[in-house]
C-alpha cells in the first residue's frame, strides 16, 4: 500500500476487503459455536488470511478499480440492510386507504 500510486484507493481497497472479509469468515464462527480457543489453527489462517488478501489483489488488478467495485458492493450491502429493516415494518403498498 505505500508503494501504490492511489493510496486512498489502495487503503480504502484494503479497509473494505478486511471488513466484508471479518463479516463473512467470522459470523460463520460465530454462528457455528466455535470459538478460536477450540480451534487455533482457524485463527491463525483467518488472520494470515487478513493480511495475504489484500496484497495479492492490490498486486495484480488496479486500485482504483477494486475500490470503485468495492464501494458498489458496500453500497449494495447497505441497500439489502436497509430495504431488510424496513420489510420488517410490514408496511403494505397495495393495501386500500380510507376514504373519507
Amino acid at each position: 500500500m505505500l508503494f501504490a500510486r492511489h493510496r486512498l484507493h489502495a487503503a480504502l481497497s484494503v479497509f473494505l476487503i478486511s471488513v466484508f472479509f471479518v463479516i463473512i469468515v467470522f459470523n460463520q464462527l460465530i454462528s457455528s459455536g466455535r470459538s478460536f480457543a477450540d480451534t487455533p489453527a482457524v485463527g491463525l489462517t483467518a488472520s494470515a488470511m487478513t493480511w495475504v488478501s489484500p496484497l495479492i489483489l492490490l498486486s495484480i488488478a488496479p486500485a482504483k478499480a477494486i475500490s470503485r467495485s468495492l464501494i458498489f458492493l458496500a453500497l449494495g450491502l447497505l441497500l439489502l440492510i436497509a430495504l431488510n429493516e424496513l420489510s420488517k415494518l410490514g408496511l403494505d403498498v397495495a393495501a386500500p386507504k380510507h376514504q373519507g
